[in-house]
């Protein structure tokens, strides 16, 4: 039951589902490391943490080998409940500040992503037009909104018919922070979307059950379902496709793509536009351009 004085139920409901899920289980974790592993979080006195569990969970997950931005969403979260703790009187606002004043790890990773190039997606789209599965062209048409778009899988998964736009080539998805964004993409992207909504409505009966949503899990048989895909199916689209050519992919790394592509071809701040990044840096690091291209434009400075 939802308890409107409880820190932490408060903070999740602030989240957008799909972002409570991973919250929930890195706040599982955390609460785990500082000696709550009995506890349900929702019983955990949050409100009476102190600077040293903070210190002392950010030294934990250095020791395990935990990336810096894993560190910072471990602390960041944990913020997120000391804030609403404070919204509801639990702490007072120097209590809070001496919380926030404990840093995660500091530094950065290189990027694990990988750049996919147009013959790779040209691949992608041949195997899956291959597939005479009703699969075939729902997969198609996830990657090419994928790549197309930059979009998040959240954001995919979350896509409902009415937020496209056929005509002007949009899609207006609900982003990070519970944001409205505008996503372009392609006429080839929107092209196989089409192939997929065609066969779906030639498979599903009119005016029975929910169409609202864009995308339907496919049953084994082929049968496809009246249900919404999940984040889970769009991770196994990304690794079942990818294997069919031989590639490891995930789902994320045709927004790295997309990102990739577009500062290549254009500039830093329209890959940032495009991408809906606050900051320009964040941008900076999505980009996967290999060694080899990074070697030519460093062999340019001739003396």
């Amino acid at each position: 039951m939802f308890d409107p004085h409880n820190p932490l139920q408060q903070y999740l409901a602030r989240l957008m589902p799909s972002s409570q899920l991973t919250l929930r289980y890195v706040l599982q974790d955390a609460a785990d490391r500082l000696g709550f592993a009995d506890m349900d979080i929702s019983d955990v006195p949050w409100h009476q943490l102190q600077p040293g569990h903070i210190g002392s969970l950010v030294a934990a997950l250095r020791d395990d080998g935990y990336a810096p931005n894993t560190s910072s969403l471990y602390v960041n979260a944990v913020r997120g409940v000391l804030n609403e703790g404070w919204r509801l009187g639990l702490i007072d606002h120097e209590h809070l500040l001496r919380m926030r004043s404990v840093k995660a790890a500091a530094g950065t990773r290189l990027s694990q992503g990988r750049n996919l190039k147009r013959t790779l997606i040209r691949q992608l789209m041949e195997v899956c037009d291959g597939d005479p599965r009703p699969q075939g062209r729902r997969d198609a048409a996830v990657i090419a909104l994928l790549y197309g778009s930059g979009m998040r899988k959240s954001e995919s998964v979350n896509l409902d018919l009415a937020q496209v736009d056929f005509a002007e080539r949009c899609l207006q998805v609900t982003g990070k922070g519970n944001k409205q964004l505008l996503k372009y993409a392609p006429a080839w992207a929107f092209e196989r979307l089409e192939a997929w909504l065609t066969l779906r409505r030639s498979q599903l009966p009119a005016g029975v059950g929910d169409d609202s949503f864009l995308f339907n899990r496919i049953r084994r048989g082929s049968h496809i379902t009246r249900e919404r895909v999940t984040k889970h199916a769009i991770y196994y689209i990304a690794r079942t496709r990818g294997a069919e050519v031989g590639i490891k992919i995930m789902p994320h790394d045709f927004r790295r793509s997309f990102i990739t592509r577009v500062i290549e071809e254009h500039d830093l701040s329209t890959a940032q536009k495009l991408a809906h990044h606050t900051n320009i840096q964040t941008t900076a690091s999505y980009d996967v351009r290999d060694d080899n291209e990074r070697r030519r434009a460093v062999d340019r400075f001739e003396m």
